[in-house]
């Protein structure tokens, strides 16, 4: 118990301690504390010595953490981000991904280290990007609420990129049933969460009714946050995906800005502690062997992030001039969900310690990050004067007619209310079907051992009908929305050509398409455990992308010599 207590008191005198030096350097807290958390730690003045202790705090605030950003997520709110940020949000993931995967292969690791790697480097650090900017008095600028946007979508990916490096066991062995397993998952613990939305609406106000002391908003939210965090481990998931949902849940309650404000000095004693605690893992031998590793990653993060945030902003949400160079600046730092997962690659015994070098990359970056952003107009006058005018003036219109677009998509209008629906819709029904299929298969197991063989195949027989219905409805579905976007579209297009507009429709989804799977390759990499020679598929989707790509400016140019039979030569145009 003494050692316990004395352990717990050094985090607690060392928390302070990392709040005040990242203050004295005007850089975010968590500089400090992680900072503070590898001096004391058992690698170096050994001030802590229980490792059980360390990892329950760091464990306990991983949990608080993704609490605290489920607060910040009530449904009704994220219904309303635009598709723009979806999209640039996705995108960002997938580059950097991508980026990083490679960049690790190269370097002579495994698919394994490098699916790791790519992920740690995908996510931005929204508690470092927000004290920055507000530090710096930088918050006010119009680019800010596109790139938060952008980082509600990150947290989204990283809970199920956490929740499927939680639920793999043996990767390479049974894809489907690891992927059976986080669909039943999911599917009850959201069936969970919005049955306890219900009793929640009425049972809170009864709550508060009979006991307006403040400590009963506390011990309710972290009592459900408790629950649903161990309701998400016992169905074989992360902890930390039922504290998210759980914070949500909290968010959607009418009373949500008071739970937050109650709750938030806890959520800083921990989330604290989980930073100090995360630091104490650092090995300094091992960055003093993996100093190349750490500085290629570095370099792959600053490419990346120009062209995942730089170019994407630029083409899909209009920024110019400076624009661009400071919203990369702005998401350079690598966050808090990399540490998490770098933390979940330890059960995979990769032989690397990711979670030092992730240490490393998230005190680098911020670092560079905080300082960076003051010279973004400079570099921004540095890079555009060598860009080619022909190819500046092409990328503009392309970028003009990109926004308008994606304008006409937040406008209120009969189509957009529509596109919304169907929209909704069809992913309700792509889940059903997803769900359906994994209960048939289950189902057919049982059927197969208990009866006849002639009533097995009329089970198949039945179940294939019911898929093709379910497939049916959600294809038809996904027709309606590309009809409507192609509506949409005639009110960008100055031909107002329906079929025009169709052909650029499909250019532009066929290009994401090919984006997607090959930057999302890595994942089948992973799961499946292929050879080393399949890691050519990605790049031979990226070309088929770029055809794709090319084909989309030709039809999009179409103002300046476009004509009808010009579809011939699109394989001779210049981008």
């Amino acid at each position: 118990m003494a050692t316990e207590l004395i352990s717990l008191g050094v985090l607690f005198l060392c928390a302070i301690a990392g709040g005040v030096i990242a203050a004295r350097f005007k850089q975010p807290a968590v500089f400090g504390l992680l900072l503070v958390g590898a001096v004391i730690g058992p690698n170096l003045l050994n001030l802590v010595q229980d490792a059980g202790m360390i990892s329950m705090m760091a464990d306990f605030g991983a949990i608080l953490i993704l609490f605290i950003i489920g607060l910040e997520f009530d449904i009704s709110k994220l219904m309303k981000i635009g598709a723009r940020s979806i999209l640039i949000g996705l995108l960002k993931f997938a580059i950097v991904l991508f980026f990083g995967y490679e960049t690790a292969l190269l370097l002579g690791f495994g698919a394994k280290v490098a699916l790791f790697t790519g992920v740690i480097l995908s996510f931005s650090s929204t508690i470092v990007v927000v004290k920055v900017l507000e530090q710096k008095e930088m918050f006010s600028r119009k680019e800010v609420p596109l790139l938060i946007a952008v980082l509600i979508i990150e947290d989204i990916i990283a809970v199920i990129a956490l929740t499927f490096f939680s639920a793999v066991k043996d990767p390479g062995t049974s894809v489907i049933s690891t992927f059976e397993h986080i669909i039943f998952s999911l599917a009850i613990l959201i069936f969970a969460y919005f049955i306890t939305i219900k009793i929640l609406k009425h049972g809170v106000s009864l709550i508060l009714k009979n006991s307006s002391d403040e400590s009963v908003l506390i011990f309710l939210s972290l009592g459900i946050g408790s629950l649903f965090s161990y309701f998400a481990f016992s169905l074989g998931l992360t902890p930390s995906a039922g504290a998210f949902l759980a914070g949500s849940l909290i968010a959607s309650l009418q009373n949500a800005k008071e739970y937050g404000k109650a709750i938030q000095p806890y959520a800083l004693i921990f989330s604290s502690l989980f930073f100090i605690s995360m630091g104490t893992m650092v090995d300094f031998r091992a960055i003093e062997l993996n100093l190349a590793l750490i500085a290629a990653l570095m370099f792959t993060v600053l490419i990346s992030r120009f062209i995942a945030i730089g170019f994407l902003t630029m083409l899909l949400a209009n920024f110019r001039n400076e624009q661009p160079f400071f919203s990369s600046i702005a998401m350079m730092s690598v966050g808090e969900f990399s540490l998490l997962v770098a933390k979940e690659s330890e059960k995979f015994s990769l032989g690397i310690d990711l979670v030092t070098i992730t240490a490393s990359i998230i005190f680098i970056s911020a670092v560079l990050m905080s300082i960076g952003i003051n010279y973004s107009e400079s570099i921004s006058n540095s890079m555009s004067s060598r860009v080619p005018l022909k190819t500046k003036l092409k990328l503009e219109r392309l970028s003009n007619y990109m926004r308008k677009f994606f304008d006409q998509t937040e406008i209120e209008n009969f189509f957009t209310k529509k596109l919304r629906a169907d929209s909704k819709m069809a992913f309700m029904l792509a889940v059903l079907a997803m769900f359906v299929f994994f209960t048939l298969r289950r189902m057919s197991a049982l059927v197969g051992l208990n009866f006849h063989p002639f009533v097995l195949y009329a089970f198949y027989a039945a179940s294939a009908m019911l898929m093709a219905y379910l497939l049916k409805i959600t294809w038809n579905r996904i027709r309606e929305i590309h009809r409507t976007l192609s509506v949409i579209l005639t009110n960008v297009d100055s031909s107002r050509n329906i079929k025009k507009c169709t052909r650029i429709l499909n250019s532009l989804l066929m290009a994401l398409l090919l984006l997607f799977s090959a930057m999302l390759f890595p994942f089948a990499m992973f799961s499946f455990n292929f050879s080393g020679w399949m890691n050519a598929v990605p790049f031979a989707l990226m070309l088929a992308a770029f055809y794709y790509i090319k084909r989309l400016v030709v039809l999009i140019d179409g103002h300046s010599g476009y004509h009808e039979g010009y579809i011939a030569g699109i394989s001779t145009a210049k981008f």
